[in-house]
């Protein structure tokens, strides 16, 4: 069963992630994807740019997708209790 998207909205990323959106050679991609791949493949920084980037977006993605590494929903939620 496919999940339906919440952020299907195209946005442009900067080219240092273009090895996780491979398939986007324009620099323009779904931002629910963008968000989806840096959870899964970034570093810590990348993490730490997309919440700064996208905060209401990467605690709503941290959790609707259950294979979100453990440590990601951490810093994520985290973050978000420091904004408040």
């Amino acid at each position: 069963m496919r999940i339906k998207w919440t952020y299907p909205q195209y946005v442009s990323f900067p080219s240092k992630y273009k090895k996780f959106l491979w398939e986007y050679p324009d620099q323009k991609a779904p931002l629910e994807k963008i968000i989806y791949r840096i959870f899964t493949y970034g570093s810590f920084d990348d993490i730490r740019w997309l919440y700064e980037k996208y905060p209401k977006e990467a605690l709503t993605l941290s959790k609707k997708y259950n294979n979100i590494k453990r440590g990601v929903k951490f810093w994520i939620e985290y973050w978000h209790e420091q904004r408040i």
